[in-house]
């Protein structure tokens, strides 16, 4: 099997109608909690807050005989270090297939459906990373495009759209005044001191800061990037979509109150911050998204791919790790 002809049978499999379910005198929250939290895509133990959120919701959305709606909120770029960026790649492929499989199985024991929202917030990236808006509205686009293209395979019941945090705002100098009111509540929790920084976060920073000249002059700069990547949540308008009851909120990897899903059924990856790959298994393949890290230390060769209607520069092949 080429991988063209895998990743065109995934889709195929995912377009299948949704079977429902007999459950028999499961209560329906019961059911959809189950599938919602089931091991075959959760990748870490949910804790106490994540619980908590995910019935609330759930019981809502049965309530008012809603879809369950799931969201992720992320970083809304490619990382700019990957020949990949500005645009997405397979590693957004590979995780909305993942994620979208997930929704199926809830779907099948529930009669509305499931809707999932993508939540870019590309609109601080200018401000914290440098990046500018040419690119992360290059990023949406290909991500909206990819989109609208797999709406075709998705079943009835399962739906999906893409929003911008910065569409919250009339304009980006409203967003800008709200950041620097939560970056000055932030800097109060802080006693007045820029956060510190663990190794980790350090590490974080400088991959995905693109310094301007003269930045790295600052021995501050690493600590004045992470009050604003620590404030981004705590504007007025994150905080009511963040704190909206009715939503499922998951996380690739660990974030509190968020159902961690991983990106892929292989991969524990942030799919913005890494890009796709295939690697053989048996007559099949499994979906990858590799970490920087691990693309460096990648073996592998290219395959062409051309699939028809997915558009974008980097659709045309992709990786099989050896």
């Amino acid at each position: 099997m080429t991988a063209q002809e895998y990743i065109l049978s995934t889709l195929k499999e995912l377009s299948k109608p949704v079977v429902m379910e007999d459950i028999g005198n499961t209560p329906i929250e019961d059911a959809i909690y189950a599938k919602l939290m089931s091991k075959k895509f959760r990748k870490l133990k949910a804790d106490d807050a994540t619980v908590e959120v995910v019935k609330k919701a759930v019981h809502w959305s049965v309530e008012n005989n809603k879809p369950i709606v799931a969201n992720l909120i992320f970083g809304g770029n490619k990382l700019w270090r990957f020949d990949e960026a500005p645009e997405i790649d397979w590693a957004e492929l590979f995780a909305l297939t993942y994620l979208m499989r997930w929704l199926k199985s809830v779907a099948s024991v529930y009669e509305p459906g499931t809707h999932f929202e993508f939540v870019s917030e590309d609109v601080v990236l200018e401000n914290m990373n440098n990046l500018p808006r040419s690119e992360t509205d290059q990023y949406s686009e290909t991500f909206i495009s990819m989109l609208d293209w797999m709406r075709q395979f998705l079943p009835k019941g399962v739906s999906v759209e893409y929003k911008r945090y910065g569409d919250f705002y009339e304009n980006v100098d409203e967003y800008l005044a709200e950041l620097e009111v939560a970056k000055a509540k932030v800097l109060k929790e802080l006693g007045g001191k820029l956060p510190e920084l663990n190794e980790h976060q350090k590490v974080a920073t400088e991959l995905n800061v693109r310094l301007k000249p003269g930045q790295a002059d600052d021995p501050f700069w690493r600590e004045k990037a992470e009050l604003i990547h620590k404030s981004i949540e705590r504007t007025e308008a994150m905080e009511k979509y963040i704190y909206d009851p009715t939503m499922v909120p998951t996380a690739p990897t660990f974030f509190p109150g968020c159902i961690v899903t991983g990106s892929t059924k292989k991969s524990y990856a942030k799919f913005w911050v890494g890009v796709g790959a295939l690697e053989h298994s048996g007559d099949n393949y499994n979906e990858l998204i590799l970490t920087p890290k691990q693309l460096e230390n990648a073996s592998f060769n290219w395959e062409d791919v051309d699939i028809e209607g997915l558009k974008g520069n980097n659709f045309k092949r992709v990786r099989i790790l050896k």
